[in-house]
């Protein structure tokens, strides 16, 4: 009996010592996948190899905030002007991210592995993020509707940290002038906008005080990303006589939605940006982004080579100080200009107000409803 009790007992710890001995086994197995999966991590980011800079040489990151014609003219003014200004003193990296924060982070963080001398942010989002990384690599930002609002900046006129820049928005007073003229009476003018950017948010406060000044009816259209978009265009266009765009890098790369809708209800769109105009608006009243890129390189210029500790100026010792260099614009470079086909497809014919923009003829384009698709004799922008 004694052996027989001994025995199951014996059997019984077996077992727990089995089990036991199972889930051990399979917590290390677990811990060594976990440290695999952390090594494997841990390699992915250190995959990326900082250059070797080269003594005597100026070290710049562009970083553009998207594809997007009015960025890409930003980033060749300022490299055409910063080459010309420096020559092969200057080694330029030009990258643009996907749109989205997780692309513009790892392209900045390898600006900062880099340890470049100073960063071109093109576009509010790519300066937001920049500001977000450093406070002490010296950041000119362009193509930047307002400074205060993307962050980083005290005021204007001197803004007390290592951010300086260029503003790409035009004069909304003139705008809200040229909106008014396009409107037909009794309008309503549609603000669309994606709530996400901030700077479409402000641009188009601005022009909500302008329009109640005057007693233009106006109505707001937003949407939270691309999932919702499509809804807000077809609502604002089908409800409003004219839509107003601000610089939104969302509606920017896809103004073939907006152009649809907008030729299927007669609706005129008008827009911020002659590169948003060319895709699919009626008519626009903005800055020329090539010139912001290369009053931008103007200033990269001076911080770079006045910038540093071993710069001195009795005249000026603050000279090349990103603190206290002025944000600046370029608003006396903004133009009116039309889209002739969207212009034809819903029947309008403009004034001499606007320049034609060169657009490429699409092979079918829906006239308006009840529209000729041909400009009405006699119809102008007024």
């Amino acid at each position: 009996m004694k052996k027989r009790l001994t025995a199951v007992v014996l059997c019984l710890v077996l077992l727990a010592a089995t089990a036991c001995g199972g889930s051990g086994s399979k917590d290390k197995q677990n811990e060594k996948e976990a440290d695999a999966g952390s090594t494997e991590e841990v390699q992915v980011v250190e995959k990326y190899t900082p250059a070797v800079h080269e003594e005597g040489k100026y070290y710049v990151g562009i970083i553009q905030q998207a594809p997007h014609e009015a960025l890409e003219l930003t980033s060749e003014g300022f490299r055409g002007r910063l080459s010309e200004l420096l020559g092969e003193e200057v080694v330029i990296d030009y990258k643009v991210a996907d749109g989205t924060m997780e692309d513009c982070d790892v392209i900045i963080d390898h600006f900062m592995q880099d340890k470049d001398d100073l960063i071109l942010a093109v576009g509010t989002g790519a300066l937001q993020r920049v500001n977000a990384a450093t406070k002490d690599i010296p950041v000119v930002g362009a193509a930047v509707t307002d400074f205060i609002i993307a962050g980083g900046v005290s005021s204007l006129g001197e803004p007390g940290g290592n951010v300086t820049g260029i503003s790409g928005m035009p004069s909304v007073g003139r705008q809200s002038q040229l909106l008014m003229q396009l409107m037909p009476d009794d309008g309503t003018v549609g603000m669309l906008y994606c709530s996400g950017e901030i700077n479409s948010v402000f641009q188009c406060r601005l022009m909500e005080e302008y329009l109640d000044e005057n007693d233009v009816s106006w109505k707001e259209y937003t949407f939270a990303g691309t999932d919702d978009m499509e809804g807000a265009i077809s609502k604002a266009a089908s409800e409003c006589s004219v839509l107003y765009l601000p610089n939104d890098n969302t509606l920017a790369v896809n103004m073939d939605k907006v152009n649809q809708y907008a030729v299927q209800n007669g609706t005129r769109v008008f827009t911020s940006d002659g590169s948003m105009c060319k895709k699919g608006g009626l008519v626009s009243y903005g800055v020329d982004y090539y010139e912001v890129g290369v009053e931008a390189a103007d200033m990269a210029q001076e911080i770079l080579v006045y910038g540093g500790e071993d710069y001195e100026d009795e005249e000026d010792e603050y000279r090349g100080d990103p603190s206290r260099m002025e944000i600046l614009d370029v608003k006396e470079t903004a133009s009116a200009w039309y889209n002739p086909v969207v212009a034809a497809a819903i029947g309008w014919t403009p004034d001499d107000t606007y320049s034609e923009l060169d657009v490429e003829v699409p092979q079918e384009q829906t006239p308006a409803a009840g529209g000729t698709g041909q400009p009405a004799q006699g119809q102008t922008g007024n």
